[in-house]
């Protein structure tokens, strides 16, 4: 009995200490730091095996490309899935009273077996196409880009007025960011990505399996006004195995 008082007393004052009972301008509770989730049905993505190529333009913009005449054909949904791309959903969110200037971005990574790593799958690695793509939609103009290299808030890709400008403390050039707060997050709390392999990562040949694991984050500037994925304000990861080898 005394142990259970005694429980329901360290219950009530942690109440207290997180949702701050006695603040007069508390929140429900106070954010640490905003959050940032991945689901998906499956583990596995096969090879793509779709009607066109994906070919990256001048604009960073992904499109099809028919490979016989080379002509430009627009990205849907459909025909991504179609060709063996997973669709995922990227959810992130954020109750509380700070601001920050952050890019949403993914990182690549290969492995082969059992999480032994194969090699770095660079963030900015230029084949076209890179061989594992994070693809996802710009609702404010349709164009598709991969997360891994142009993300929310880089390189100008806004959404909305919801951004800002730093200038760079190396070379003073522009470094565009999204602005993140608790009303701008709804711009970024559900979005629909597609997971494409075009190659499987190289394994050693007494394995056979390989993959990618893949980390979403949501990055801030460094000191220098830069982003090189050493100020992370929240993350999570996932990995698939490359199948149809």
């Amino acid at each position: 009995m005394k142990k259970s008082i005694l429980l329901l007393v360290f219950a009530i004052a942690a109440c207290f200490a997180l949702v701050g009972c006695n603040s007069d301008d508390s929140d429900v509770a106070h954010w640490l730091s905003p959050m940032i989730s991945i689901e998906k049905e499956t583990n596995t993505v096969s090879l793509w095996s779709g009607t066109y190529n994906l070919h990256r333009n001048e604009t960073m913009e992904y499109v099809f490309r028919d490979g016989d005449d080379f002509n430009d054909v627009a990205i849907t949904s459909e025909a991504l899935t179609a060709g063996g791309a997973v669709p995922a959903t990227l959810r992130v969110a954020y109750g509380g009273n700070g601001q920050y200037l952050v890019r949403l971005v993914a990182f690549a990574y290969s492995f082969f077996d059992h999480g032994r790593p194969a090699r770095l799958n660079a963030h900015a690695a230029e084949p076209n196409p890179q061989e594992i793509l994070v693809l996802w939609q710009n609702p404010e103009n349709g164009h598709w880009f991969s997360m891994i290299q142009n993300g929310v808030g880089r390189e100008a890709i806004t959404l909305g007025e919801h951004h800002d400008e730093l200038v760079s403390l190396r070379h003073g050039g522009n470094v565009y960011t999204f602005l993140l707060n608790s009303e701008t997050v709804e711009n970024i709390s559900e979005m629909t990505v597609y997971i494409i392999a075009t190659a499987a990562p190289t394994r050693e040949e007494e394995y056979d399996r390989s993959g990618y694991s893949i980390l979403f984050t949501l990055e801030l500037p460094d000191i220098d006004n830069h982003f090189h994925s050493w100020e992370i304000l929240a993350a999570c990861g996932t990995m698939f195995l490359v199948g149809g080898e």
